[in-house]
């Protein structure tokens, strides 16, 4: 699969999800795992591809982090190196928005190193 058909497959299941979240009563409760690992992935997926690792930690904190990577973790091998090298950069910080800002690792380049991959295998994954 080419980068955008990958690209377009993320953005539409996450428009499906969301769109699945705001019809039903108990939102984000009502999704099933899967479900949730791909809204996590196309959340960070998104505010990635907007304005940068920054932007999603700063519009969504560690906790929103915590919890892809809690889902992504277990089931896409291609998501650990990256989440390795984003703890290491973040670690324990008040203000991982700030902590990224000014680290010389670049967050970015990692992500677009492991993204296309990370995508496939979400797709692929049940």
């Amino acid at each position: 699969m080419k980068d955008w058909e990958l690209e377009d497959w993320i953005t539409e299941e996450g428009n499906r999800i969301v769109r699945k979240v705001a019809s039903v009563v108990n939102g984000a409760n009502a999704l099933n795992p899967h479900e949730r690992l791909i809204y996590e992935v196309w959340l960070f997926d998104t505010e990635q591809r907007n304005g940068g690792v920054s932007q999603y930690f700063c519009n969504y904190g560690l906790a929103q982090w915590n919890a892809l990577s809690q889902l992504a973790l277990p089931v896409l091998d291609s998501f650990a190196i990256f989440a390795d090298a984003v703890n290491k950069v973040v670690g324990r910080s008040s203000d991982p928005y700030k902590t990224i800002i000014g680290s010389d690792t670049d967050l970015n380049v990692r992500y677009e190193a492991c993204r296309i991959q990370l995508l496939e295998d979400l797709r692929d994954c049940k």
